[in-house]
């Protein structure tokens, strides 16, 4: 059994060194920006942490943390944001630092979206290696890292009159070559929509009920992963209400996720901190060794009041 999962790491390593794979978190939904630059700056100031525990269990298996931080600017219908990203694999680290710009063009069936991401990708790799005898062996390789310039681009439409929206877009649009470390970054194309529907507004309940399918397919030109997702969210009141959601991963995962999200200012506040937990059950050949992914989510989104509105008016005639 060791042997085997050995054997998997040193073929899985070996792949990584000519074409690294982009993260993948089972609450993509609350990511969109980090892998489509054009669904930056949607709604007010938003910051977003997610750390992932992928395969409980499994030595030197992957742990992945995500912060984005993004914002409106409507006089302009811009939307900005950065970026940051950690994975770990075994003795291998990727870090990348990402400035998204999107411009936002409003029309009266929705918001379409075009936005650039640029940014730098750093890969190192610190073996440590155990000599069979005492005195180290020149020949092994020490750390080593390298460092190049990345590029993403894409497309978002957000419905008005339909709250549905659809997301083409493209990472490492010029993959890096790090050449002094013989590593290449894999070019990935995502495709993303969903939509969101008030199901109170159909069925008496006598609770708000809103569900939110979704979908997402990532490739990379060699291999291909989709995941649907469908999650529900039941309103307590007026200010909190508690989600729940199952997904699919392609030949991957199911996952099962839970949240809670609130208003911590005032009842009538649209700021809202959400809490997400989602546990993927394996289904990949690691199943026999993993007990599964862990992955945590933090979300808090602030609205900024509407600018006041200037009155002039002749002092001697009552307002």
């Amino acid at each position: 059994m060791k042997k085997g999962l050995a054997f998997l790491f040193c073929y899985l390593a070996v792949n990584l060194s000519f074409a690294q794979q982009d993260k993948q978190y089972t609450h993509y939904m609350f990511d969109k920006m980090s892998f489509n630059p054009a669904a930056t700056g949607f709604k007010g100031y938003c910051g977003t942490l997610i750390y992932r525990n992928q395969w409980d269990r499994v030595q030197d298996a992957p742990n992945s943390t995500l912060l984005n931080i993004q914002g409106n600017i409507p006089k302009q219908n811009l939307g900005v944001g950065l970026s940051f990203t950690n994975d770990a694999i075994g003795f291998q680290r990727n870090n990348t630092v990402t400035v998204n710009g999107a411009y936002h063009f409003v029309t009266n069936a929705g918001v379409l979206s075009g936005g650039l991401g640029l940014g730098i990708i750093n890969v190192g790799f610190s073996p440590n290696w155990i000599p069979p005898t005492d005195a180290p062996d020149p020949l092994l390789p020490t750390a080593t890292a390298g460092t190049g310039f990345d590029v993403n681009l894409g497309l978002y439409w957000h419905g008005t009159t339909a709250p549905y929206y659809v997301g083409i877009s493209t990472t490492h649009l010029a993959p890096p070559t790090l050449s002094s470390i013989n590593f290449s970054v894999a070019r990935h194309y995502y495709v993303i929509g969903g939509y969101d529907w008030r199901m109170s507004d159909q069925f008496n309940w006598g609770r708000i009920v809103d569900l939110k399918p979704s979908m997402l397919l990532k490739a990379d030109g060699a291999t291909m992963v989709f995941d649907i997702n469908v999650m529900a969210d039941v309103w307590l009141n007026n200010f909190s209400y508690l989600w729940g959601g199952v997904s699919y991963r392609m030949s991957d995962a199911i996952a099962l996720q839970l949240g809670y999200a609130f208003s911590p200012a005032n009842k009538t506040s649209k700021n809202m901190l959400k809490f997400g937990y989602s546990f993927d059950i394996m289904t990949n050949p690691l199943n026999t060794y993993g007990k599964g992914t862990h992955e945590l989510m933090l979300n808090f989104c602030m609205f900024p009041p509407p600018p006041a509105v200037p009155r002039h008016g002749n002092p001697f005639i009552l307002q």
